[in-house]
């Protein structure tokens, strides 16, 4: 998954916030002074290749729209970052913030007995 510009992650927790639109319909959400037409719609078109982004034609405009919610995105970057730096091992993930003081003894126990009772 290739990381967003600022720009982009800003205009895609703009899907994320309004739902599909049109380029106009995204331009309204912008404070003043708004960028020019050309510009969002670069930024959309970045979006759509990298994969954020698809399209359904009306008439002749395209109406755009998130593929992956905000949930979804966050699962799938934590995915690919354990993928990418801990050999795809959560525990690895969970013993580091230990090892980092990020997470305490008690915090993992806790979370120990939430994922025991989750799985009753």
């Amino acid at each position: 998954m290739e990381k967003l510009t600022a720009k982009e992650d800003e205009i895609l927790r703009m899907f994320w916030a309004y739902g599909p639109m049109f380029i106009q319909d995204l331009l309204k959400h912008f404070p003043d002074p708004k960028p020019h037409y050309n510009t969002v719609a670069t930024q959309v078109g970045f979006l759509e290749e990298k994969g954020y982004l698809s399209r359904e034609k009306f008439a002749s405009a395209y109406r755009y729209y998130a593929l992956l919610d905000e949930r979804g995105f966050a699962d799938r970057v934590i995915s690919d970052t354990v993928e990418k730096f801990y050999g795809n091992s959560y525990a690895s993930v969970v013993s580091r913030f230990v090892e980092d003081e990020k997470m305490d003894l008690n915090e993992l126990k806790s979370l120990i007995a939430q994922i025991e009772h989750n799985r009753k």
